[in-house]
C-alpha cells in the first residue's frame, strides 16, 4: 500500500499506527510512503497500474493534489485500489466520491476510528474477487488474484501442508491445502490436477495432457479432468467476451 502526504509528521504518525495495528492483527502492512502526488505518479509510471492494493491520499498537496491524484491513478486504469482520502477541510468530501473513494477521514485522526476503517477496509478487500489472501509464516499476504498464475502442492512438505503460489514477479510459500482456494467461486481458479490449481485468465495453450500459462510454465491435467477442465474453460472465455462486449 502507499501513504502519500506531504507533511512528513504525517508519515510518522501513520507509521507507528501502522506498527500498532500489525501487532495486534495479523496484518502485515508493506508501506511505501510519498512527500507529492507527482512522486506517486511517477511511481506508476515506472512501475504500472495496480501497483497497490490501498492508497492513503492527503488532498492539500502541492502542485498535484489528492484528488487530481486519484484522478490520474484511476485513468490508467486501477479501478481496484482502495482509496482513503485524509483532509482537514470536510468540504472536499463530496469531489473526492467522484473516484470511487472508501472512505475519508477528517484530521487529526484518531487511532481507534484509524484501526477500525483499515480493519473494514482489509474484510473487504478479503471478501471480494479481486483479490487472494494466502498465508505464510509470517502472516497473511493479499495478491491480485490476476497477479497469480498457478497454486501447487509444493514438494517435501515436512510438518505442516505447504503450497507455491506462482504469481507474475515471483514464489510463494503459503501454509494451507488447494480445496481453500479451488472452492472460491468468484476466483477464475481451476483444480487440473489433484496437486495443481491454475488462474484461468492465464492459460495460453493445452496440449493433449497439459495447460501451457503465460510464463509458459507447463502444468498436468488430471486424465479424468480433460474434459471437465476444457468445457469450464471455454464457459469462462464466452463469459468473458460477454462481459467485453
Amino acid at each position: 500500500m502507499a501513504v502519500c502526504d506531504d507533511e512528513p509528521e504525517n508519515h510518522i504518525l501513520l507509521k507507528r499506527s501502522f506498527q500498532q495495528l500489525s501487532a495486534c492483527t495479523p496484518y502485515i502492512f508493506d508501506v511505501t510512503y510519498f512527500l507529492s502526488g507527482e512522486e506517486l505518479l511517477q511511481h506508476y509510471e515506472e512501475h504500472g497500474a495496480h501497483s497497490f492494493h490501498i492508497l492513503i491520499l492527503d488532498i492539500e498537496m502541492g502542485r498535484v493534489n489528492g484528488i487530481e491524484t486519484a484522478k490520474a491513478i484511476r485513468s490508467l486504469p486501477d479501478r481496484e485500489v482502495q482509496i482513503i482520502f485524509l483532509t482537514s477541510y470536510p468540504e472536499y468530501m463530496i469531489e473526492s466520491f467522484d473516484v470511487q473513494t472508501f472512505h475519508y477521514l477528517i484530521k487529526p485522526v484518531s487511532y481507534e476510528l484509524f484501526e477500525n476503517k483499515m480493519l473494514k477496509l482489509c474484510s473487504y478487500i478479503l471478501s471480494s474477487k479481486w483479490h487472494v489472501s494466502i498465508k505464510t509464516k509470517d502472516g497473511q499476504i493479499v495478491l491480485r488474484s490476476s497477479d497469480i498464475i498457478a497454486i501447487v502442492k509444493a514438494k517435501h512438505s515436512v510438518a505442516q501442508k505447504q503450497l507455491e503460489v506462482i504469481t507474475s514477479q515471483q514464489r510463494y510459500t503459503s501454509i494451507g491445502t488447494l480445496s481453500e482456494y479451488s472452492n472460491k467461486p468468484n476466483y477464475p481458479l481451476l483444480l487440473i490436477h489433484r496437486s495443481v490449481i491454475i488462474n484461468m485468465e492465464h492459460i495460453r495453450k493445452f496440449t493433449s495432457s497439459s495447460v501451457i500459462m503465460s510464463n509458459q510454465a507447463e502444468f498436468p491435467i488430471g486424465r479424468s479432468q480433460a474434459k471437465y477442465v476444457k468445457d469450464t474453460f471455454a464457459r469462462y472465455m464466452i463469459t468473458q467476451f460477454r462481459g467485453r462486449g
